[in-house]
């Protein structure tokens, strides 16, 4: 059935596609527009307050929280609490790094293989599996005494001829081991979350226009929540001096992976008994295939790929950290506090900001965000204000611009994701952004040779020059990314048309699969390079 929208020059198809007229233009839909046909996927929409959206918000909220949490123990734990080698540290980090990149090989599993007929549910608890698993492993085994506690022995850390029985030689030897379970760990939390993105992508394509982005909304709220609750325990519990922190107490090493069991469990349970799978509609994998070909040839599928490669390239490049001259600063707190600003951001964007051109919001607030990171980062550099209040304040302001750079983006992934390859796209859209990782550090390590300085050793005017140069460059290219804003449609109902009317193009698709298995290589090659 063809039914009308609130835009006169919008047609609705049958297949929930919009059609826009040669004089069409954005226009924002009425509050009213709630017809169940405008919707994406065929489903009931899921009410807020169901017990499939609690079960789902704490599923991703769970998820969030680990992938903050569990990071940073590689210098918590393995870089000072063992005082592993830089080397066997890199290749946790970079073992961690390598299970995200098999995220789009497993979106495709979650996408087409059911499991007793269901899409979604079979791989969430697979995955939750896998990450208990792994976290037993090593909370269950002894981590030993610190390779020294500096609390007790200032200095111990680094001095170049260790010995004496506050000691413990054989710390950094027991850090090769973890490498295995860690990379499981990575990869469960990998499938948990390709799993919810698919599952999220569904949700959202069963609202009608006019609600459609609020589920994500919530769902975007309860991850920052999670991401600040992750901070907020590595600073009050894993801050002592012998984790390279400030405090004269903290938790013992097995600590945050007994927590992340708890938190786990609490995602694993309600993941077999009371998350709610949809059948699966996939006919044949051949026609599964040929329908995600034909998905990644669409316009409105490339484009916004391009968008959200090249923007997050361009935006990527910094200088190099100048915290080490802001007087005073916590970095524990530094980590915490600019991280609160994203959950109201969330709220009320998705509140007032479903109407608003999605291109000049995400312009005013990515350059807002780009000078309100310049200001505090060149007045510390040449010495005009060195406050921590101040350089936090500013960079907790600046959130604001990730905020929204988070959510309107998922709005438009919502409105190209075809029906059955939710996951699959949510995975290529996400890790686009993960594989620019390579090539921002290859410019780092270019501009660190190019403008050399060492902050720890030296504040005098050539120092400041070179740090400064630095930074200005990549603000400029910062800026210059500004334009590649543009690639993204200025709201759902342009977009819907730009799908509807594309008529596909193979170059664009062999472009999306070229860039990404090119990517995805140079990126096993940089993080196992030294493996």
């Amino acid at each position: 059935m063809t039914t009308a929208t609130t835009d006169p020059h919008v047609e609705l198809h049958p297949e929930g596609f919009f059609v826009e007229t040669p004089e069409a233009s954005f226009k924002p839909f009425a509050s009213g527009d709630d017809d169940p046909s405008t919707a994406l996927a065929p489903g009931e929409p899921v009410v807020m307050k169901s017990r499939p959206a609690i079960v789902f918000f704490v599923e991703m909220f769970m998820a969030n929280l680990l992938q903050v949490l569990l990071p940073p123990l590689n210098t918590y734990i393995y870089g000072s609490y063992l005082h592993g080698s830089a080397a066997h540290v890199a290749q946790i980090a970079s073992l961690q790094a390598g299970a995200w990149t098999l995220r789009v090989f497993f979106a495709i599993l979650i996408d087409i293989v059911p499991v007793f007929g269901y899409r979604r549910k079979f791989w969430l608890v697979a995955g939750w599996l896998v990450t208990i698993g792994a976290l037993l492993s090593m909370a269950c085994r002894s981590f030993g005494d610190p390779y020294c506690d500096p609390k007790d022995h200032p200095g111990c850390a680094t001095a170049l001829n260790p010995n004496g029985s506050f000691y413990n030689l054989d710390a950094p030897n027991s850090v090769p081991w973890f490498r295995t379970p860690i990379f499981f760990l990575m990869l469960g939390i990998m499938i948990v979350q390709a799993t919810l993105d698919g599952v999220l992508i569904e949700y959202a394509q069963r609202d009608p226009i006019s609600t459609r982005g609020i589920f994500q909304g919530f769902t975007y709220f309860f991850q920052g929540i999670g991401a600040v609750w992750g901070r907020l325990f590595l600073q009050l519990f894993l801050n002592s001096r012998r984790y390279g922190g400030y405090y004269d107490w903290s938790a013992g090493p097995n600590t945050p992976y007994f927590v992340a069991i708890f938190f786990s469990l609490c995602a694993f349970v309600p993941a077999i008994a009371l998350f709610r799978d949809t059948k699966n509609h996939i006919k044949s994998v051949p026609e599964w295939f040929g329908q995600l070909w034909t998905l990644l040839q669409n316009r409105a599928v490339y484009q916004l790929l391009a968008f959200r490669f090249l923007t997050n390239l361009f935006q990527s490049p910094t200088g190099p950290t100048v915290v080490t001259w802001v007087k005073h600063l916590d970095l524990g707190w530094a980590n915490v506090i600019p991280r609160v600003p994203y959950i109201p951001t969330i709220i009320l964007t998705t509140k007032k900001g479903r109407s608003w051109n999605w291109q000049k919001a995400l312009f005013i607030a990515t350059l807002v965000g780009i000078l309100l990171t310049a200001f505090p980062v060149l007045f510390v550099v040449w010495d005009v204000c060195r406050n921590d209040y101040f350089y936090i304040i500013l960079f907790a302001l600046a959130i604001v611009s990730t905020g929204m750079n988070t959510l309107i983006p998922g709005w438009a992934l919502v409105e190209v994701a075809g029906v059955g390859h939710e996951a699959t796209i949510a995975a290529i859209f996400a890790t686009i952004k993960d594989l620019n990782v390579p090539l921002t550090t290859r410019w780092r390590t270019y501009m660190a040779e190019s403008y050399p300085a060492n902050l720890a050793l030296l504040n005098d005017s050539h120092t400041q020059n070179q740090v400064g140069y630095n930074w200005l460059i990549c603000l400029g290219i910062q800026l210059v990314g500004l334009a590649f804003i543009f690639l993204i449609p200025s709201h759902r109902q342009p977009l819907l048309a730009m799908k509807q009317a594309s008529k596909g193009s193979m170059i664009g698709g062999a472009l999306v699969i070229a860039g990404y298995i090119a990517l995805f290589v140079v990126d096993w090659q940089q993080n196992f390079k030294d493996y």
